[in-house]
């Protein structure tokens, strides 16, 4: 079984565009202020396109086996314990690693509820969000249909 991401959240859609404005801002204005700032523009912009290409773009369950595909690349869980329902926001963590809303949240993520997690959502809404389960950890993921994915992971 294989499903697109769920459509990007408004909560997303405004983070990516305050970075990207704050960006823009920037790169008018640092050049004015000092040359050094040539290479906060280049790290800056690195980390954008970084970012862009890491954002989740389908999810895919087949043999046990979970994969997340990226604009450029995938990453692979196995092998996948449980798939369930999130009834509850992801809100009051802490980002240990990754992005935390431009184009995605990706990363890895703990809060007192699930412990330490892995995310690649690009809607934050629990009706968007399955947990997926393996031995060592919890990934959730936000496809465009959860209910489907939850009925076809039970078969």
């Amino acid at each position: 079984m294989k499903q697109p991401t769920a459509p990007t959240s408004l909560v997303i859609k405004i983070v990516t565009a305050s970075v990207l404005i704050l960006n823009a801002g920037f790169y008018v204005a640092a050049p004015y202020r000092h040359a050094s700032f040539f290479a906060a523009i280049g790290l800056s912009v690195i980390v954008l396109i970084c970012y862009f290409f890491w954002t989740p773009v389908s999810y895919e369950l087949e043999n046990g086996e979970l994969t997340v595909s990226f604009r450029i690349g995938r990453k692979r869980y196995s092998p996948v314990m449980k798939c369930s329902a999130v009834d509850a926001p992801l809100r009051a963590g802490i980002r240990v690693f990754g992005n935390g809303g431009l184009f995605a949240g990706s990363g890895i993520f703990w809060n007192r509820r699930y412990g330490v997690f892995r995310a690649y959502v690009t809607s934050i809404a629990p009706r968007n969000l399955v947990m997926v389960e393996t031995p060592t950890r919890k990934i959730f993921i936000s496809p465009r249909e959860p209910r489907t994915w939850l009925r076809e992971s039970t078969r």
